[in-house]
């Protein structure tokens, strides 16, 4: 447990109320959303009780990251959370937010120790969903074509399709992967962005398309 950097004795926390005992619905219905997201990814977390972070405009959830099997402040990566009042805080309309700090450092050589590079220069395919709400599936397209070597940027906005794509253009993408409820999980539409031309692809089949 850890607060403005300097180590505090565990003991202190036994017995103490947990917050997560105490949210409001707004606040429960938000934390099991973001559960349930992180279950339908796969990927893996873990509650802490004891988590603190030095900023208090956070609200709702926060959290730190950690190589998986390392634990303690001096091997957390980085850690963030929401602060959905800020803005509005300084002046500013209501405005959600969310953001996290990232130790260069140990980030660099925790990626070096796994072999992973980070792709550059603009993302060369955008993924966007035909169902704004559905950010599940973007995230899961956008974790194979990763996967698959290529630089790829997941829109997780609610906006409409129409707007993401303008977005992707925005960005510099050649290509949108365009993910539909109507097909199965394992096809998507590759949308050049450039031609205005798209078709039904297997999502297996992406990055070869593209060679």
């Amino acid at each position: 447990m850890t607060h403005g950097g300097k180590d505090l004795d565990p003991e202190l926390a036994v017995g103490a109320p947990k917050a997560l005992d105490h949210l409001c619905e707004p606040c429960r219905a938000h934390f099991d959303a973001v559960r349930a997201l992180l279950d339908d990814l796969g990927l893996r977390y873990e509650v802490d009780n004891r988590i603190v972070r030095g900023l208090d405009y956070y609200t709702r959830t926060t959290f730190e990251f950690y190589v998986a099997g390392r634990r303690g402040q001096q091997q957390a990566l980085g850690g963030g959370g929401r602060y959905d009042g800020l803005v509005e805080l300084l002046g500013g309309p209501a405005t959600p937010g969310i953001g996290f700090g990232i130790g260069i450092d140990r980030t660099v050589l925790a990626a070096a120790e796994q072999g992973v590079t980070a792709a550059a220069g603009a993302p060369l395919l955008v993924v966007v969903g035909t169902d704004p709400e559905a950010l599940a599936p973007r995230l899961k397209v956008a974790g194979a074509l990763r996967g698959a070597g290529l630089r790829v940027r997941v829109d997780g906005s609610p906006r409409k399709l129409g707007r993401q794509l303008e977005s992707a253009a925005k960005l510099g993408a050649r290509y949108a992967i365009l993910v539909d409820p109507l097909l199965s999980s394992e096809r998507v539409i590759l949308r050049d962005l450039q031609a205005s031309e798209q078709r039904e692809i297997a999502l297996d089949d992406v990055a070869a398309s593209l060679g």
